[in-house]
């Protein structure tokens, strides 16, 4: 298969470089990355923007876009040409599951590929506190092979049976797993931000502080609950906005 690897920790990231050594053993990959951290960019394109695009290696580039706009790029401008059977995502330094998916530009890299007709797949690793890690010592090696072993069931399920959705991945950093569990279920999570206002000379600025709370609450049967009990969880999640069904009797003002 032609593989095209994305994330958002960057070019230079350690879960970037596992995961296409470990894929690249039985597929051909190829890489567009950007050229420097962009967690939390969620689905954030550059419009009427020149994106740059730095060769790295074969088949390597690094982008100053965005990751859903390396996955633009590389879908439709012709740079590596080739034809794309799957885009995988990854691997993420932290998790990006329930409510992480809105924020996420590891899940946006995913996201991209779907609403671009092509498999998405996102791969993320977090510690098993799920909390105050910065990825130092990382265990990526068996999700990455989890991932390769598995790509064209993966790829299936994003494309043929449940089409319109990528697969969002997420497992603790070890050496091994239990198994393997489909979250139908999403955690919503409330992360207590921090800003805070600075009023100086130079102007007023805002600050924003993730405050690190300890262990988040995670509820029975969610994505949460299955990957801190040693499972990599798979979700299927939707790439297009999906409208809640409005109940009739609702009268409006004209």
């Amino acid at each position: 298969m032609n593989v095209l690897i994305v994330n958002d920790d960057g070019i230079e990231s350690e879960g970037l470089r596992v995961l296409a050594e470990r894929v690249g053993k039985n597929h051909d990959v190829y890489v567009l990355a950007p050229d420097s951290n962009r967690s939390a960019a969620s689905h954030h394109i550059l419009m009427f923007h020149d994106l740059e695009l730095i060769p790295h290696k074969k088949n390597w580039w690094g982008c100053s876009g965005m990751p859903a706009d390396c996955t633009c790029v590389a879908l439709r401008s012709g740079l590596f040409d080739v034809d794309f059977d799957v885009v995988l995502s990854g691997i993420n330094d932290g998790a990006n599951m329930g409510t992480d998916i809105v924020y996420s530009g590891t899940c946006a890299g995913a996201r991209q590929a779907v609403l671009s007709g092509v498999p998405g797949i996102a791969v993320s690793l977090f510690p098993d506190g799920l909390h105050g890690w910065n990825g130092e010592g990382a265990k990526y090696i068996a999700l990455a092979d989890f991932v390769s072993d598995n790509l064209e069931t993966l790829a299936e399920m994003s494309a043929e049976k449940y089409p319109g959705t990528f697969v969002n991945i997420n497992a603790a950093s070890r050496d091994s797993y239990k198994g393997v569990r489909i979250a139908n279920r999403l955690q919503v999570r409330h992360y207590n931000e921090d800003i805070r206002i600075e009023r100086t000379s130079n102007g007023v600025f805002s600050h924003f502080n993730p405050r690190d709370d300890g262990p988040p609450a995670c509820d029975s049967g969610t994505d949460f609950d299955y990957a801190r009990s040693g499972y990599i969880v798979l979700s299927m999640v939707h790439a297009q906005p999906l409208a809640a069904n409005v109940v009739d009797g609702i009268s409006f003002k004209v």
